[in-house]
């Protein structure tokens, strides 16, 4: 193992234990482990299937793809299924017509994937549920890898079941429940966001896991705050302990006159008042019109409440702006990027970032800090 190698697994493994050492998040330990199996096994997707209280494999976590390994987990006959009934790591070539399970082979093949490796999460031998790698190519794990894979696997199942003892099998039903529970809430909170910013199912998972990690929520909290707190009419509620959400929304040239007024009334919801709503408000409008002009004809609105701060990030897909294009802003002429509307978004919130969008595009975000 080469130098750079064994640092990336000290690093995993340092990262994977911090979370077992405080208040544990399921789901974000699972978005993580996931994420670091992707990363140091060499493929192209991780999964995690954990089994319900019928026996059932359900996926609970994915490094990305979220939506096709859904589908696949959901097709019966898998190597993960024979990985979970015999307790056995199962490595297999993705044949064209794999009698074992046709309709996997066939499904996986048209997504690209040519095997599959499958490795138990065990705990006292009762096996709860089962690591999916996905490859590009066929060909079984190297022998350090597959190594590799199956502690990653006892790590998920120790991060699932930290209290041990006589307990252990309610702690485990309770733990599951919980996973199942999580998930749930986090595809509904994916089905309101696709819809709202108008992408696809994983792109939203996407976004959600990002809205997670800027304002520090679990995964549960920040979907049961986008679930409970952004709706099309009326004020946004407030979904338990988390920070509301409080829009989110698409948007495109002739849907600006609409969006500034469900804006105005989030911001009156969220107790601003009199010149104070008129100034982040005209913040957000001049942002928004921005991302219309220069970023494609249309952008992407998410506003919520945060600490003592009303927040808002707008993003688009255009060509993106300049790097020299950064706060403080001045005044500039006809012809410049955006015009007086950067100085004015500038002047009229508490701050302001830019930032690259992840697949290009712009991201700005403003802040406006809460009176009182």
């Amino acid at each position: 193992m080469s130098r750079s190698r064994q640092q990336e697994v000290t690093e995993a493994l340092v990262d994977l234990s911090d979370t077992l050492v405080v208040d544990l998040d399921v789901g974000e330990f699972l978005r993580l482990l996931t994420g670091r199996c992707a990363q140091l096994l060499d493929v192209r997707v991780a999964g995690v299937l954990v089994a319900d209280a019928r026996g059932k494999l359900r996926l609970v976590a994915a490094s990305s793809e979220y939506t096709r390994l859904r589908e696949l987990s959901g097709l019966g006959a898998a190597p993960g299924v024979l990985c979970f009934a015999t307790g056995a790591p199962v490595s297999a070539d993705l044949a064209e017509h794999d009698a074992r399970w046709p309709r996997f082979s066939r499904r996986a093949r048209a997504g690209g994937f040519r095997s599959v490796h499958s490795f138990p999460m065990r705990l006292r031998g009762q096996v709860i549920g089962v690591l999916d790698l996905f490859r590009d190519r066929a060909g079984p794990l190297g022998a350090g890898d597959a190594r590799l894979a199956q502690a990653l696997a006892n790590v998920t199942t120790v991060g699932l079941l930290q209290h041990r003892g006589d307990v252990h099998r309610r702690v485990l039903a309770e733990q599951l429940e919980h996973v199942t529970a999580t998930r749930v809430l986090v595809e509904r909170a994916g089905g309101v966001l696709a819809e709202r910013l108008r992408i696809d199912a994983d792109a939203a998972l996407d976004e959600l896991h990002r809205h997670s990690a800027r304002t520090g929520r679990t995964l549960r909290e920040t979907a049961a705050a986008i679930v409970g707190g952004d709706h099309v009419t009326g004020p946004a509620r407030t979904a338990g302990p988390a920070d509301p959400v409080l829009l989110v929304r698409a948007f495109d040239r002739a849907g600006l006159a609409s969006l500034r007024a469900l804006v105005r009334g989030r911001l009156a919801a969220a107790g601003l008042r009199n010149l104070a709503l008129y100034r982040f408000l005209l913040s957000v409008h001049e942002a928004a019109a921005n991302a219309v002009v220069h970023g494609g004809a249309a952008g992407r609105l998410w506003l919520w409440r945060h600490g003592d701060s009303l927040w808002c990030e707008i993003s688009d897909d255009g060509p993106g702006l300049p790097d020299d294009v950064r706060p403080p802003f001045r005044p500039s002429g006809p012809g410049s990027p955006g015009g007086r509307g950067l100085w004015l978004i500038n002047e009229n919130c508490t701050s302001v970032d830019i930032a690259a969008g992840a697949t290009g595009g712009t991201r700005l975000l403003l802040r406006y800090l809460l009176p009182g």
